[in-house]
């Protein structure tokens, strides 16, 4: 059986990570979070907009304790997922704001630059 063609780096979509907080009152569920923000995706950009967008809200990378996480998107649509997330003022009687920690080109970077993480190359 032949293996699958893979397609090479120069034909693959661009993504972004957005690293966004949560400010809150309320300690607040993964599940909730991506609610409001795909809400908040969807009425900003529409169907075809987050489409294109290509806009996924990572559930492995958010945390509970300091309401961070990663969102990622098409590189041509980060201002417009940005917008969106800036819309963001309540979710039900609670308030709340979705603040943007920053943007990278990887997952990994994302979580060293803006979650505090570290790899054992800081060490050597």
């Amino acid at each position: 059986m032949k293996n699958p063609k893979i397609l090479p780096p120069t034909l693959r979509d661009r993504k972004r990570y957005l690293a966004y907080q949560v400010v809150s009152d309320k300690k607040l569920e993964f599940s909730e979070i991506n609610n409001v923000i795909w809400y908040s995706v969807m009425n900003f950009m529409g169907e075809r907009g987050a489409a294109e967008a290509d806009v996924w809200v990572i559930r492995n990378t958010y945390e509970d304790e300091r309401k961070i996480g990663l969102i990622k998107c098409s590189h041509t649509s980060v201002e417009d997922v940005r917008t969106a997330l800036a819309l963001v003022q309540k979710m039900g009687e609670n308030r709340l704001i979705i603040r943007v920690l920053g943007i990278s080109g990887t997952m990994k970077a994302a979580k060293k630059k803006f979650f505090g993480e570290k790899d054992l190359t800081d060490y050597v």
